[in-house]
């Protein structure tokens, strides 16, 4: 009796897979789908791709909607960006693990803490930490310096919030401070106060313990569009995939074994064998076909949460003087400065304010110029900004709440032939391009999977 491979069911119907969302999620199940030869029609609502990770055109400036910084452990998002013809040598600035903070005090002097381990070895990190604890007595810094060793090598039995967590590991006030929080404010984009300290670690474990290489920060010399969503693009147009920008899907049907049908924007429709919805958690569960197996998913996905990031875009008459790549703000508004100088813009500065939620103001004018008088406070002969432009992200990440990686749902749902790509799918790891990808790459492989099994019986 002969055998054959079943075709795969774009090929079947004769319908493509449908990806909806051209974030980095929905690009990387795209390019998947596309190099494996499935047809694949990319769906994404604005005209621009990359979602949260974009380039933005204000008044002649190219800006960006966030400020990401990746790592050396990124090594899926990385993998694709060189997939798609950009070397991350030449379109990241690597700076080793190292943390330059200041603080405004009285009297408008500021005051700097730098966090420079020579290497990740433990040996090495044990000294920095120690030293970053210096205004704490001899017992107390040891009790810290165990305490951190704990923290890095213990993997937890039971999620609870970082800041309790700092306090079950003895961390002093100033390493806590100085160093603990910020990184979970920047990573978890959740206040230490009620961010897991399971994906917390788990993000520590994966730079901090692997080596220098992979601990090392990646700050983009180009502007985030550039450094994968627009010669991803191009590469899907090479492959074949049709693209359709500035085109928002209504909604989804299921039909049974003939796929799904999507309706669009003005009332057209779309047939698609599979779909992979690559939208954030809150859009996707608004999308979800109305079949009842879908609601407690529905369900989950809306109660997975979002926190809002603000990126202030500071522009000065005279170009700032040259600053390190990255400075940490403590007690101020903002929390991270980010020169644009690296990506050809010298005359800008750029603050994230991470759970922006967190610290409303009353209009973006207030926010920018609130930002730029705490600057200048700081940075002396920085003086005030000429103009500012304030970016936010309502739903840029979902809440990393304890019991996160408990709460997050499956590619796979349960309505065959429907996928979920997105950072709230990837355990282990808080809203990253790095999550997107992984996400991206699981929805991809699975939908190929599923649409082609191993062997089937044929008629002989």
């Amino acid at each position: 009796m002969a055998h054959r491979a079943q075709r795969p069911a774009d090929e079947v119907n004769g319908n493509p897979v449908a990806v909806i969302g051209a974030g980095w999620a929905g690009l990387t199940a795209a390019l998947v789908l596309s190099r494996a030869g499935r047809k694949v029609v990319l769906i994404e609502a604005a005209a621009m791709p990359g979602g949260r990770a974009r380039t933005v055109h204000s008044d002649g400036a190219r800006l960006d909607n966030g400020q990401h910084i990746l790592v050396g452990a990124c090594r899926h998002a990385l993998s694709q960006m060189r997939a798609v013809g950009v070397n991350p040598l030449l379109a990241l600035h690597p700076v080793p693990f190292r943390l330059l903070m200041r603080r405004r005090v009285s009297g408008g002097a500021a005051e700097s803490f730098l966090l420079a381990p020579r290497s990740t070895r433990t040996r090495d990190l044990g000294a920095a930490f120690y030293e970053a604890s210096r205004d704490a007595g001899l017992p107390r810094r040891l009790l810290g310096l165990a305490g951190a060793w704990r923290m890095l090598h213990r993997p937890l039995t039971r999620d609870l919030p970082v800041a309790d967590w700092l306090r079950a590991n003895a961390q002093p006030s100033g390493l806590r401070e100085r160093v603990w929080e910020p990184l979970c404010l920047a990573v978890m984009n959740t206040p230490p106060a009620e961010a897991s300290a399971r994906v917390f670690q788990s993000v520590l474990r994966q730079s901090l313990l692997a080596g220098d290489g992979p601990a090392r920060l990646l700050i983009p010399r180009r502007p985030l569009g550039e450094l994968f969503a627009e010669p991803a693009l191009q590469q899907l147009r090479t492959l074949g995939a049709s693209i359709r920008l500035a085109t928002r899907v209504r909604g989804i049907e299921a039909r049974g074994g003939d796929g799904f049908l999507l309706t669009l924007r003005g009332g057209e429709t779309l047939a698609a064998g599979q779909v992979v919805l690559a939208a954030a958690q809150r859009s996707a569960a608004r999308l979800l076909p109305a079949e009842p197996v879908l609601d407690p998913l529905r369900r989950d996905l809306v109660e997975l949460g979002e926190r809002s990031i603000c990126t202030v875009y500071l522009r000065y008459a005279k170009a700032p003087p040259e600053l390190p790549p990255l400075i940490g703000l403590l007690g101020q508004h903002g929390q991270w400065l980010v020169p644009r100088r690296l990506v050809g813009d010298p005359h800008w500065l750029s603050v994230v304010i991470s759970a922006a939620d967190q610290y409303p103001m009353p209009d973006a004018d207030s926010r920018w110029r609130r930002v730029g008088r705490e600057l200048a406070q700081t940075l002396p002969g920085l003086g005030e900004p000429q103009q500012g432009r304030v970016i936010c992200e309502r739903m840029a990440t979902l809440d990393a709440r304890p019991g996160l990686d408990d709460r997050r749902p499956d590619t796979r749902t349960p309505l065959p032939g429907l996928y979920l790509a997105g950072d709230f799918c990837a355990r282990g790891l808080p809203s990253t391009l790095e999550a997107a990808v992984q996400s991206g790459q699981k929805a991809a492989a699975a939908a190929i999977t599923d649409g082609i099994p191993d062997l089937v019986r044929a008629a002989g």
